[in-house]
């Protein structure tokens, strides 16, 4: 049956396609459906008049819109090759709605790495399960919830349309019910659960209006709200942004909030295209309402991708890259919980560095942080220079070939650069820096750039771009972005890295063995370049 009412669907569709927008495709079906409820047996002989006057009920009814056709005897032609169809199969209906849309959805592989946390082991007939946001997971939904009948489900969606086929394809279903609800307002719901799985909105520009949560943020209000929501010992499975593994501010707090009350069992980072259509890096997190202990193991996973046969295919297989572990009181000491630091600080060098006797101190203790300024304008004959990610090379700034603009001083006052702020790109796909040296005319960052002062009586700049440049310091900075592929820096996050800091006569010293080695290896390229030149020119002269 499920076969035929896939093909079913997807004829059904096509039918559709010339006068229904493929947003309202759903909603259709919904219509359709109630529409036969509504006409029972008359439904098989429906004139014009009968079907059209019953689908306008059907989508009052279930308060859809119904799509406008451009004649009335199309209503009938459709709910008509509507009845031939046999029925619908609401998991494809789902699917191929929720697709559409792409963003926000959890891929195939990913869902069942987060449903595999679930402990099917436990006997237990009252389990009780909350999937919020039940759409975003339908991609192995039905299977999970038939192959562990024996728990209670309450599925959430904030879509009313999403709330409804949820309903008739669990229409049968004892043991689910389904909830319209939002998981970002306090109090959503008044039960707790055995089990909770969430992937909440994430880079949303909505903040929760609500004064109970420590952020304000939708992926960290979920995070916090759906903590509450679970029995003791009951465990919470989630997909979040990066973020909440290395944020400050209020990050921290919730952080702080979250191991200090929960027993946390996992923190994993999932790979680029983990949630469909966006560029957020995401980890998954499973925490327990049980009392946490400093020595407990916590398990970390690094996860990747099969490469698919073809680009645009979808992954259809997780694989392990990594594994680790960390206790809560190596967490609680790094004050963090991002994964790339988590395996940095297990390397070698990172455990040298960490064992030294150097003194240590955070990056903003010792610098000023901030961002360059956003351009909109781009003058020739300006007399600002503007410094952009591709004036940064691997050892200094091509000052040649820096954009100009023609602002009045006053408006660019806080963002002109100084001799030795050191500029790091905010964004791209390389970590690299970047001495400033002061030219003949002022010149500014732009917003891609991240701009670090030192204070010149503590932190020599050569030495910090050495220590950032080095196989440590990348990887520090590397846990601190935020970016798939193209990484995205917030220099909030730069100002908590902890960075050597030796008497500044020291870092004198090592700044003046890096120039001059630096020079060195330049006069040496420089010479081995023109002997290469000359040989090949003498080598290709012909006369």
């Amino acid at each position: 049956m499920a076969d035929r009412e896939k093909s079913a669907y997807f004829e059904l569709m096509s039918s559709m396609r010339a006068s229904v927008p493929y947003e309202q495709f759903l909603d259709m079906a919904l219509i359709l459906n109630e529409t036969r409820r509504i006409l029972g047996e008359r439904a098989y002989h429906a004139d014009t008049d009968d079907a059209y006057d019953a689908m306008h009920e059907a989508a009052s009814k279930l308060d859809l819109d119904l799509p406008v056709f451009r004649e009335v005897t199309d209503y009938a032609h459709t709910f008509h090759t509507y009845m031939e169809m046999g029925g619908i199969d609401w998991e494809e209906a789902i699917k191929r709605d929720v697709f559409h849309k792409m963003y926000g959805v959890v891929t195939a592989p990913v869902a069942e790495l987060c449903m595999s946390h679930y402990d099917a082991s436990v006997e237990n007939e009252k389990r009780t399960v909350l999937i919020a946001e039940a759409e975003k997971f339908t991609a192995n939904l039905l299977q999970f919830i038939n192959e562990n009948s024996n728990a209670q489900y309450v599925l959430t969606t904030q879509s009313h349309k999403y709330s409804l086929a949820l309903k008739e394809l669990f229409r049968n279903y004892t043991n689910v019910e389904i909830l319209e609800a939002s998981i970002y307002t306090y109090g959503f719901l008044n039960r707790r659960f055995d089990w909770i799985l969430s992937c909440p909105l994430m880079a949303s520009r909505t903040l929760a209006e609500e004064e109970y949560f420590i952020c304000k943020e939708t992926d960290l209000v979920a995070l916090e709200n759906l903590s509450l929501h679970l029995n003791d010992g009951g465990r919470l499975v989630m997909i979040l942004p990066a973020r909440v593994t290395f944020g400050a501010g209020r990050i921290r707090d919730l952080r702080s909030f979250i191991q200090d009350n929960y027993r946390i069992f996992e923190i994993s980072a999932l790979p680029a295209g983990a949630i469909a259509e966006t560029g957020v890096r995401t980890v998954l997190l499973e925490l327990e309402n049980s009392r946490p202990d400093e020595n407990d193991d916590i398990q970390v996973y690094r996860y990747a991708f099969e490469d698919s046969k073809r680009k645009k295919d979808w992954p259809e297989k997780l694989i392990e890259e990594d594994h680790t572990f960390a206790m809560l009181e190596e967490l609680k000491m790094m004050d963090g919980w991002s994964v790339e630091r988590i395996f940095a600080q297990q390397t070698e060098d990172y455990q040298n560095f960490q064992n030294s006797s150097l003194l240590k101190e955070q990056l903003g203790n010792v610098a000023e942080i901030f961002r360059g300024k956003a351009i909109n304008s781009k003058d020739p004959s300006g007399r600002i220079g503007v410094v952009n990610i591709t004036n940064i090379r691997q050892y200094d700034i091509d000052y040649d070939s820096l954009e100009h603009i023609d602002l009045e001083e006053r408006k660019i006052t806080n963002f002109i650069l100084q001799e030795g702020d050191v500029l790091l790109p905010a964004r791209g796909t390389a970590i690299r820096t970047a001495v400033f040296h002061e030219q003949q005319y002022p010149c500014i960052a732009s917003s891609n750039i991240i701009v670090i002062r030192p204070d010149p009586r503590r932190l020599n700049s050569v030495y910090l771009k050495i220590f950032l440049d080095s196989p440590i310091g990348n990887g520090l900075i590397s846990g601190a972005q935020q970016g798939t592929v193209i990484m995205n820096i917030s220099y909030k996050d730069l100002a908590v890295l902890d960075i050597p800091l030796p008497n500044i006569e020291k870092q004198r010293e090592a700044a003046e063995e890096y120039i001059k080695g630096l020079q060195q290896y330049k006069d040496a390229v420089s010479i081995a370049e023109q002997r290469w030149q000359d040989t090949l020119t003498k080598l290709q002269n012909y006369d």
